[in-house]
């Protein structure tokens, strides 16, 4: 799922992870994720290819004492539960992003440790371009 996100979706969760975490401790970014249709492109010689990209819809933190509550809902198994509280515990919220992404019925749980840009680094850009990205902080919530 979040392999193809955008730059843009990148900075915002990146964002949304620091902002979270100075407010409420550890957790998990979760995305509400889209399939978008990219538009097709002709090429001489070559077959047309129809390919999508993962958007992101809306993003909020979810401090450790909600997530339960989410997973629990969506029915994941106890181990998987167990394994995303160890990641919770263990991160580092200066370095490393936890993405909770959802599609539909399907959730896909992404560690990103030490990404080119820092959780912190994301957060300072966004607030930097903040005309840029306010329309879809709106869609934020911590």
């Amino acid at each position: 799922m979040s392999k193809g996100l955008n730059f843009t979706n990148f900075l915002l969760i990146g964002y949304t992870a620091w902002k979270g975490f100075s407010k409420v401790g550890r957790g998990v970014v979760f995305c509400q994720i889209k399939k978008v249709d990219l538009p097709h492109v002709t090429v001489i010689m070559v077959p047309e290819k129809h390919q999508t990209v993962d958007e992101v819809v809306s993003t909020h933190f979810l401090a450790k004492a909600e997530l339960i509550a989410y997973l629990h809902e969506w029915m994941v198994e106890k181990e998987i539960i167990t394994s995303i509280f160890q990641a919770v515990d263990s991160y580092n919220p200066r370095q490393d992003m936890i993405i909770l992404a959802k599609e539909g019925s399907q959730i896909e749980v992404d560690i990103l440790q030490k990404p080119v840009i820092t959780p912190i680094e994301c957060y300072q850009q966004v607030r930097q371009r903040w005309d840029e990205f306010s329309g879809y902080i709106s869609q934020i919530k911590i």
